[in-house]
This record gives C-alpha cells, sequence and structure tokens, in this order.
C-alpha cells in the first residue's frame, strides 16, 4: 500500500466503534478549531443573554412568551451593536451596559 496524498489513511467502520473516539474532524485540526471557534462565540453570546437580561432566574412560562422574549433581547442587543458602530465606537459594539449617548 502505497500513501496517498495525506499521507497514511486507514479507513475504520463507525458501525463497528466508539463514534466519540473516531469523529469525523480530528480533534485539533484547522477545521476543529473553527468549529470550536465558533461554538466558544456562541456561548458567550448565549452567556450575555442569559445573564444581562435575566433569562437565568426568570418567572416565563410558555415556549411562546419565552421565544418572544429572547428575540426582543436579541434585537435589542443587535440594535445596541449597530448604534455603537455608527456612532463611530465599533470596540464598544459588545457592550450591554453602556448606551448609546445622545447627540445633537
Amino acid at each position: 500500500m502505497t500513501p496517498g496524498e495525506f499521507g497514511r489513511v486507514v479507513r475504520i467502520k463507525l458501525d463497528e466503534h466508539d463514534r466519540r473516539i473516531f469523529v469525523p474532524t480530528p480533534h485539533g485540526s484547522p477545521s476543529w478549531q473553527r468549529g470550536y471557534n465558533r461554538r466558544s462565540a456562541l456561548e458567550r453570546i448565549n452567556n450575555r443573554i442569559d445573564r444581562h437580561f435575566g433569562f437565568e432566574l426568570h418567572f416565563i412560562r410558555g415556549i411562546a412568551k419565552m421565544t418572544t422574549r429572547v428575540g426582543l433581547a436579541i434585537a435589542v442587543m443587535m440594535a445596541m451593536a449597530l448604534g455603537h458602530v455608527r456612532q463611530g465606537r465599533p470596540e464598544q459594539m459588545r457592550s450591554l451596559v453602556q448606551p448609546i449617548p445622545a447627540t445633537g
């Protein structure tokens, strides 16, 4: 057997082995790192929504009410980010506590 373009390739039947060990994307590869970075960024966003908008300790009942509240929270977060960028302060676009100063 001659090595191919990627070196020696070993094929493993996943239905016979533990799927958690033999993953499609190798741990530590560049594509794995990109996926992990995306996951970390989403966890940071979810943490902001949980803590700053009060969803960690809530008394909301019903999926429709919760979906509406989370949607409003995300809209407010995006509006604050857009306001900071339009005011020329892109470094503040992740800040949820510092409001956009009034102009005029």
